[in-house]
């Protein structure tokens, strides 16, 4: 079965050609590209320029995944100026069916397919993960959201969910101080103004009284061993700790947290530092749970992909 996938973030398009065979338990991806969204006016252009290069035929059925809210066959953007359609997908690519997803849920159906060596372990858990435990996947990077992953009767389960908008907790003074600043400007500070990419940059403003480094300046001076730099990433980390320990203990996360993005690739030096893993675990009477859960980053950039092949595949009955 031949399906085009396709991931749609904040800054980047990827599209593919997945085939799905279940029974090997196994999703091949063919003909990908990525793609540049300030290239085009909308995601039928892009459709239109994939179309083009990659000469596929045959192609069953589509799967999208897009950083935004569904609602029926419809999604809006959260960080892109692009609706998207159900309607206008069938016409553009001649496909009957077509399904919308949000880019973490297919996140969330791509765990079954993640090979180990795309998995870096952050904190190793005493816990001893079986088929059915929960799972969580962070993503940080245009943007920032959650998703759990459920696994059921009929397979894996993926609520669609906005966490990224829910407002921000701290867990120390040096956060509720930082908290406190940004709330100057704004009296509703949420995980995604600090997890997502700009929230470097407003770190930054915060800690330093610097409003004229991009976060790859950031991070680029941080490697320079810029001390002001690191602090940043650090803070940055232990937000994303308290963060993902909330969420993973709000959902018993035992099957791990999984991280996802170009944010958390970037900062992952910050992320095995002991400043992440303290506020991950800092729970309290429960910090001796939070110590069984493992924490990796995802490193295949196509994970997402592999997910709406999935999820396209267990709502066509097969």
């Amino acid at each position: 079965m031949k399906t085009l996938v396709a991931d749609i973030g904040g800054t980047n398009s990827r599209l593919a050609i997945a085939i799905t065979s279940r029974q090997d338990k196994e999703i091949t991806l063919k003909n990908i590209h990525k793609f540049r969204n300030s290239d085009f006016n909308n995601f039928d252009e892009v459709i239109k320029r994939y179309l083009s290069i990659s000469d596929e035929r045959s192609i069953s059925r589509m799967c999208i995944a897009a950083a935004g809210i569904i609602s029926d066959t419809t999604v809006e953007m959260s960080n892109l100026n692009w609706k998207i359609t159900v309607p206008s997908l069938q016409k553009t690519a001649k496909i009957d069916e077509v399904f919308i997803i949000n880019d973490l849920q297919a996140q969330g159906y791509a765990l079954d397919f993640i090979e180990p060596n795309d998995l870096e372990e952050l904190i190793e858990g005493s816990y001893s993960k079986g088929p059915n435990d929960t799972k969580l996947v962070c993503g940080m990077g245009t943007g920032f959201n959650v998703a759990i992953a459920y696994q059921t009767a009929f397979g894996t389960f993926v609520p669609a969910s906005e966490y990224g908008h829910a407002r921000t907790t701290t867990a120390n003074e040096k956060q509720k101080m930082i908290l406190k600043k940004l709330e100057e400007n704004s009296s509703f500070v949420s995980y995604e103004n600090i997890l997502a990419g700009p929230g470097l940059n407003r770190l930054d403003q915060v800690l330093n009284q610097r409003k004229d480094r991009t976060p790859s300046d950031i991070l680029s001076a941080a490697q320079e061993g810029d001390l002001k730099a690191k602090e940043v990433g650090s803070e940055l980390a232990g937000f994303a700790g308290q963060a993902f320990g909330d969420f993973a203990l709000m959902n018993m996360a035992l099957g791990g947290v999984y991280l996802i993005g170009g944010v958390a690739r970037a900062i992952m030096p910050y992320l095995k530092e002991e400043n992440f893993k303290q506020n991950f675990y800092d729970r309290g009477n429960f910090s001796e749970i939070m110590k069984k859960i493992s924490v990796y980053l995802i490193l295949d950039d196509y994970a997402a992909l592999k997910g709406c092949a999935n999820y396209s595949t267990i709502l066509s009955g097969e």
